[in-house]
């Protein structure tokens, strides 16, 4: 079934049923949280992507809202529609199951030694295409906005040990993870930043960064990744990248530089 929507119409809302999805023909939606009384713009699904299929995979609400950022021309699905589909296209079954794969492993227990995450995304570059290989990389991380500049200083990280975990400081009573990320942050509530959030790891010679389910996402070059989009990784290219965590606008912004 075919739909049209109006610029600002909104697809379905963060704790609706997830009863069907949708794959964007034409225009572009904007994946929004809600938090409180404020919209946190998580990313953008453009033309071919699928949107709301995780929520239907996994047999749970809306996690997220979908708002049309323009005019937008849909193919809605059911769910036993959207499954006959996913069968006849071997390409986008393995690619949804490499996912699930994930997500049904606690992310804590993979990163705490590594082996079995590192499986993981070197089956999902399989599907995805092999990454440049261009020798060993050397990455340099450092704030792209005032306010990650004050909480983590001005020179550059020096990365040579991957993976690298990028996360939030635990507040009293929080739990703590097994792994505890190589780079904390302070933030307040409403968090934008998850505990274990991001991480950069080597994969095929270059590097990559997987959102590790965090609940707002990552940004990669101005790709959204995360449990709202079609993926949960991206990679990174030579010279210089942007990685954003918890939503476009957030403060937690790095330029990575790769040399």
């Amino acid at each position: 079934m075919r739909r049209n929507f109006n610029q600002g119409d909104i697809l379905f809302r963060q704790g609706d049923p997830s009863d069907y999805v949708l794959r964007i023909i034409g225009g572009s939606v904007e994946i929004l949280r809600e938090v409180g009384d404020s919209a946190i713009v998580l990313g953008t699904v453009l033309a071919g992507q699928f949107v709301g299929e995780m929520g239907v995979i996994e047999k749970r609400a809306r996690n997220a809202t979908a708002r049309a950022s323009t005019a937008v021309e849909a193919e809605q699905f059911s769910v036993p529609e959207f499954f006959q589909r996913v069968s006849a296209d071997p390409l986008m079954a393995q690619e949804l199951m490499l996912r699930l794969s994930v997500r049904l492993r606690e992310i804590e227990d993979k990163i705490a030694d590594d082996l079995p995450l590192a499986g993981a995304m070197a089956k999902e570059s399989e599907v995805v295409g092999s990454l440049a290989a261009f020798g060993l990389p050397r990455l340099e991380l450092a704030a792209d906005t005032v306010a990650l500049r004050e909480r983590i200083g001005t020179q550059p990280i020096m990365v040579d040990q991957f993976p690298f975990v990028v996360g939030r400081r635990p507040k009293p009573g929080e739990k703590v993870p097994k792994r505890v990320p190589d780079l904390l942050l302070e933030d307040g509530v409403p968090f934008r930043i998850s505990r274990q959030h991001f991480m950069i790891a080597r994969l095929r010679g270059g590097l990559v960064v997987r959102d590790l389910n965090s609940a707002l996402g990552t940004s990669v070059n101005g790709e959204a990744i995360g449990s709202h989009f079609r993926t949960d990784f991206a990679e990174l290219r030579p010279g210089q990248n942007r990685i954003v965590a918890g939503g476009i606008d957030s403060d937690f912004a790095f330029a990575a530089l790769i040399r």
